[in-house]
């Protein structure tokens, strides 16, 4: 290819005199420029769209409340959330976000905010497959039509099939789609199937109670309301990193993960796995004697039998490397002879935690929020993370719970050097 000198003086040859091929090259020098400005322009146009994609806009979230409201008072939408989201007792206060995932409203109820979560609307044509498979031929469903039907078409697929769910899931379930009366109508069921196509729905319904994860509140129509735990993990730390003496909050925080990773592995469905681990899909609760903390973002969690299958589907992928096979935190290995990815897990919850949010620099240490701890305890927290960071070499590995000791018993001393 020519170089742009070459080219212009293949230019000027080419030109009969000094002024005609100064003018080429002005006429060149402009079209370049404005064609700089044309594609600028269109970048611009474009970043704007994406921007507007996923921005949230009050007045779309708030005709989507009023509209679904309107369902509800011509008793087509029901839910414990109804009452109190349309009689103002719940006040919506703003939009937090939506793109391919579902609208993310906050709202404030009896002194406390709330998430709202909004699961966009399935097709009537997938509602019509799944009431016209193995459904009577009328418009209202009883109680027996929607324990069949729900454990065939919903709860045992997200379960792989593999666990008995206990009745007052059902029970539940029912009484937020059936509303007051008892009585399931088509739209109510549209709205029932709609939510129960959420994976963070369901596990939200499984594992209410077990302060895994937000507290579930209630739904309305296609709405699910769960706790708000407020202070992202990440701004919780970047206001530590500005305190000399924030390892001592630094350790108390890491205790209150060490609890959240043995809540997650004593979940009455077996543990939930936590795939895409980051600060910002932590919140924390502030208690009188540390923190709580909890997964705020479930969307890529999954519980261990959804687990399994999820890599069994993930066998299938070809690879040259291991990298090839990681479901984003979760790690798996690329099987040299076969070059397929292998249905197995190589990390759990502790191991993500120790690599992707105690420390992010693995060989040095100086990431993360166990970076800056006092020299009487940092080289055996070194050691210590240096142990619980690395991929197992057996698949499916259990949490060791000799790691987790022992690192508790470090982070209580770190908080006693304080005292």
């Amino acid at each position: 290819m020519l170089s742009f000198r070459r080219w212009a003086r293949s230019v000027c040859c080419r030109c009969r005199s000094r002024r005609s091929c100064q003018f080429v090259l002005i006429v060149w020098c402009f079209g370049v420029f404005f064609f700089a400005c044309l594609c600028y322009e269109l970048l611009e146009e474009r970043i704007s769209q994406t921007i507007r994609a996923i921005k949230c806009s009050n007045e779309e979230s708030e005709n989507f409340l009023q509209q679904l409201c309107v369902n509800y008072t011509r008793g087509l939408a029901s839910g414990s959330l109804c009452y109190p989201l349309c009689t103002d007792e719940i006040r919506y206060t703003e939009c937090l976000g939506h793109g391919v995932k579902p609208h993310v409203l906050k709202a404030s109820w009896k002194g406390k905010d709330i998430i709202l979560k909004v699961k966009r609307m399935l097709h009537e044509k997938r509602v019509m497959k799944h009431l016209t498979e193995n459904s009577p031929p009328f418009e209202v469903f009883d109680r027996n039509y929607f324990d069949v039907n729900v454990n065939l078409s919903y709860i045992n697929f997200i379960l792989n099939a593999h666990t008995i769910v206990d009745k007052k899931v059902f029970d539940y379930l029912y009484n937020e789609c059936a509303g007051g009366d008892g009585i399931l109508t088509y739209h109510e069921m549209w709205y029932c199937f709609t939510l129960l196509e959420s994976d963070e729905f369901l596990l939200s319904v499984l594992l209410q109670d077990t302060h895994s994860i937000p507290n579930l509140y209630g739904t309305c129509g296609s709405v699910f309301g769960v706790e708000h735990v407020p202070g992202e993990l990440l701004e919780t730390l970047s206001r530590l990193l500005r305190d000399e003496r924030s390892w001592t909050t630094k350790a108390k925080l890491g205790l209150a993960l060490l609890d959240m990773i043995e809540r997650l592995d004593k979940t009455p469905y077996g543990t939930l796995y936590l795939c895409d681990v980051q600060f910002a899909n932590f919140g924390v609760h502030e208690l009188d004697s540390g923190y709580l903390v909890k997964p705020i973002d479930v969307d890529i969690a999954w519980l261990t039998a959804q687990m399994k299958q999820v890599m069994v589907d993930g066998s299938r992928v070809k690879c040259k490397s291991d990298d090839d096979c990681h479901f984003i935190s979760c790690l798996s290995k690329c099987n040299a002879e076969t070059h397929y990815c292998e249905p197995h897990f190589y990390s759990n919850n502790l191991i993500n935690i120790c690599r992707l949010i105690f420390t992010t620099d693995i060989t040095h240490f100086k990431f993360g929020l166990f970076s800056g701890f006092p020299p009487e305890i940092e080289p055996r927290l070194s050691v210590l993370l240096q142990k619980c960071s690395m991929p197992s070499s057996r698949p499916w590995p259990h949490t060791s719970l000799v790691t987790i000791e022992q690192l508790r018993n470090l982070l209580h001393e770190t908080i006693n050097l304080s005292n």
